[in-house]
């Protein structure tokens, strides 16, 4: 992993405003990059931007309206690393490592801590609150990144949830197929995958530049061992804030055979603010991609409520009533009425 900035600066060229920006913000939220992803952002402006520090993550005026944690994982814990919030789901936070620390993060707090792996003693704790809620059908594995555990670990969680009858869903969420696709290509670590057989991969592309021949192959790799693969992106202000950006990402997901699954408003995080769009702003990108895409392109636009109140799908407003009729908008535009019989 690249961490310090003599190693950044020998695979990536930075400019004045880099280097100060990298020296005085690395100290509070810290740096790291696989070679991977720095070579791409070699290419990519969009990729320069997620993963280069920016000086206004510690400007105290723009970052003002940002908590830590302001979605209240911690205080829904009910066991260490275990939130239990849905009645049917938990997650389960099983490190703070990831190999490239995307600068708009919503577990950025994690960064400032030293770097944890769940312990074998956490993971039965959270195993045993699990066996004893029956009502969860679906455990969420994050981070972190846990395609980055030890295999034995991963091993563990994966196999002893798949003796779990109540327990029909596991799913991985992971930035991995993104930011170091090789490290997915591993032969154990795909057949613990397929002998695990509940699991669902998330994982996560931001812009149409993220979907590399590598990344491609990463994905295939994981449809082949039966994993299916739903892809969450963050809408991002300077980086994918467009029509035209999303509907190439949204296309080119669909052509590999990953389901865009959740297109989510940017977290009200402490050092991640100034990549925040209007809501106004996302539904009126959604409702320009209903009229260019497939519903199986488009992902549920949601915001996270602050306070813990959890995720709420959102949708243009395509429809009103009228004297007991409703008046729905066609995708190009035009209006149609039908009784509500």
């Amino acid at each position: 992993m690249i961490k310090t900035l003599s190693e950044l600066e020998e695979l990536l060229p930075l400019s004045p405003e880099e280097k100060e920006a990298f020296e005085r913000v690395s100290s509070v939220y810290p740096f790291s990059s696989s070679e991977y992803y720095i070579r791409l952002a070699r290419k990519s402006e969009a990729v320069r931007k997620m993963v280069l520090p920016s000086l206004e993550e510690i400007d105290e005026d723009v970052q003002s309206a940002g908590e830590d944690d302001p979605l209240n994982e911690e205080r829904d814990s009910k066991v260490p690393n275990l939130t239990h919030r849905y009645p049917d789901r938990v997650l389960l936070i099983t490190t703070n490592y990831c190999p490239v620390l995307c600068r708009y993060c919503m577990r950025k707090r994690n960064w400032k801590r030293p770097t944890f792996t769940i312990s074998e003693d956490e993971v039965e704790g959270a195993l045993s609150y699990i066996r004893s809620n029956p009502q969860v059908r679906d455990v969420l594995i994050s981070g972190g990144d846990p395609l980055t555990l030890p295999l034995d670990l991963l091993e563990k969680v994966l196999l002893e949830l798949k003796k779990l009858p109540h327990v029909e869903v596991v799913r991985i969420g992971t930035r991995v197929p993104v930011v170091d696709p090789e490290r997915v290509l591993r032969r154990d670590l795909l057949f613990l995958i397929e002998r695990s057989e509940k699991v669902w991969v998330n994982t996560h592309f931001n812009h149409p530049d993220e979907i590399t021949p590598e990344a491609k192959e990463a994905v295939r790799a994981l449809l082949k061992c039966g994993a299916p693969v739903n892809n969450q992106t963050v809408l991002l202000k300077g980086i994918n804030d467009s029509v035209e950006t999303l509907e190439k990402l949204f296309r080119n997901l669909q052509k590999i055979k990953v389901r865009p699954y959740y297109l989510f408003h940017c977290d009200p995080v402490k050092g991640v603010i100034h990549f925040s769009t209007s809501i106004t702003r996302g539904l009126e990108i959604l409702k320009e991609l209903f009229k260019r895409l497939s519903p199986l392109a488009i992902p549920y636009y949601a915001v996270d409520g602050p306070g813990g109140y959890g995720k709420v799908p959102l949708l243009p407003h395509r429809f009103r009533v009228e004297n007991g009729k409703y008046l729905f908008e066609s995708f190009n535009g035009k209006w149609f009425v039908m009784e509500d019989r």
